[in-house]
This record gives C-alpha cells, sequence and structure tokens, in this order.
C-alpha cells in the first residue's frame, strides 16, 4: 500500500465523534459499527492492551452543558414558579406560619439553579454509568459478547437524542409555562394527574424522545454485543419497562429528560 492509500485508510477509519453524534440520528447502524470498532484500539507499543478510542465522554458533556443552559431558563421561570404552591402548602401543613412559608420558598429558589446547574453533569454521569452497567449484565447474561466499553459508548451516544428531545421541548414549556410537555399516551388521558403513578410510568417511559431512543439503544446494543436485533429488543424494552415503572414508584420520580 502507498503513502497516500496509508493516509487515506487512516483518515477514513479515525474515530469521528462530532459525525458519530449526527449519524446516531441520520444512520444508526453504520454509525454504531464504526463505534464498535473503536471500542477496543491496540496500543502499538502495549499489543497485550487496548484503548477505547470511541471518546464516549463528548456525547455526555454536550448533553450535560444543554442540560444546565435549559436549566438557566426553566428552573427561575417554571420549575419554581410551579412549586411554589407545594411549598407554602407543605410548610403549612406542618405547623408552619405563613412567614415561615415564604421564608421557605425564598431559600429554595436561591439555591434552586446552583442546584440544578451542579446537579446536571452529576445526573447526566451518573445516569450513563447505571443504566450502561444494567444493559452490559444483561446483555451477558444472554450470551452478549460485548464488554462494558461497549454498552457506555451506546448509551452515551444515545443520549442525543434526549438532547433533542430537550430542545424541542423547550419552546413548548416557555409558551404553555409547564415542565410537562406531553408527546406520548398522556396526551390521550386527560383525567390523569402528573402525581398519579400510571402518568408518571407513561410521561416517562412512553414518550417519543424515550421511544427513539429505545430504538437506538436496540441497534447500538445489538451491534456492539453481537446479538440480534430482535433478542436486543426484547432486552431494552422488558428493561425499560421495569425501570420506568419502578421510577414511577418513586414519590417526586418520574421527570427528567428523555434518555
Amino acid at each position: 500500500m502507498s503513502e497516500r492509500e496509508m493516509d487515506t485508510a487512516a483518515s477514513v477509519n479515525r474515530p469521528s465523534p462530532w459525525g458519530w453524534m449526527a449519524g446516531v440520528v441520520m444512520d444508526p447502524g453504520n454509525t454504531f459499527t464504526q463505534i464498535a470498532g473503536n471500542v477496543a484500539i491496540k496500543e502499538p507499543a502495549k499489543p497485550d492492551k487496548t484503548r477505547d478510542h470511541t471518546k464516549w465522554w463528548l456525547p455526555v458533556v454536550v448533553a450535560a452543558i444543554i442540560t444546565a443552559a435549559i436549566s438557566l431558563y426553566i428552573v427561575p421561570n417554571i420549575v419554581m414558579p410551579m412549586q411554589s404552591e407545594a411549598i407554602r402548602a407543605s410548610v403549612v401543613d406542618r405547623g408552619g406560619s405563613p412567614e415561615d412559608a415564604e421564608m421557605a420558598l425564598s431559600m429554595a429558589s436561591k439555591f434552586a439553579l446552583p442546584s440544578a446547574l451542579i446537579g446536571a453533569p452529576i445526573q447526566t454521569f451518573v445516569t450513563l454509568f447505571l443504566i450502561a452497567g444494567i444493559f452490559h449484565l444483561l446483555f451477558r447474561m444472554v450470551g452478549g459478547k460485548g464488554s462494558f466499553r461497549n454498552a457506555r459508548a451506546v448509551v452515551a451516544y444515545g443520549m442525543i437524542i434526549g438532547t433533542i428531545g430537550s430542545l424541542v421541548k423547550l419552546p413548548i414549556m416557555i409558551s404553555k409555562e409547564t415542565m410537562f410537555v406531553e408527546l406520548g399516551p398522556t396526551i390521550f388521558l386527560p383525567q390523569l394527574e402528573p402525581s398519579d403513578k400510571l402518568y408518571k410510568f407513561l410521561f416517562t417511559g412512553l414518550d417519543l424522545f424515550s421511544i427513539w431512543w429505545l430504538v437506538i439503544l436496540i441497534i447500538g446494543l445489538a451491534v456492539g454485543y453481537k446479538v440480534s436485533k430482535g433478542k436486543a429488543a426484547t432486552v431494552v424494552v422488558l428493561a425499560w419497562l421495569a425501570m420506568s415503572a419502578l421510577i414511577a414508584m418513586i414519590p417526586g420520580g418520574g421527570f427528567g429528560v428523555s434518555g
């Protein structure tokens, strides 16, 4: 092979995280095949060791930054106004005075935005490792051949779907002044309240962007763990339904950015 051909081959095989982020949306099958090929690259100086070249952390950082940026607007302008009456009622129910309620609301307002900005990257990375760990164990149990790196890369790049969902929902949140942007079955069940467990389950688990995210996970994990898409779909869907049901049972749980 000539030097020029070698340079061309290197440019084709070189990891392209930004291109992969776009590819997850436009051509997930081919994209995850490329990502899987960069999960364990042998190091020339240490042939017995491999390095992960997927740069999985990049889409996670992008998701965390966008989540934090969105929080700058929605926390003071949407979240706190929606929670203010609940905070006042909680203080009064515990025997507090109206002055105590206003003090509690003031404190909550003061710490809400910093907590959201600090919590965004922490929650994003914790979610990544938790979901990747669960899927890695499940896929190994059903005969998958991948490593934790495969699950981590697939879940990380899959977060782009949730990020797109957050950006799409933001103008709707602003126009309706609510966090509850319904893009799933809950739109057909107006009798359900956001506090209902069924609402939480449907809102979180069967949202349009959640379903899109699940499809992306199925494609990526099928490639990464070398299993059929049917088997991957069974594992992913059952696990996600179980996780969504568990989240819906947690008081205050069930609301977050899809994926």
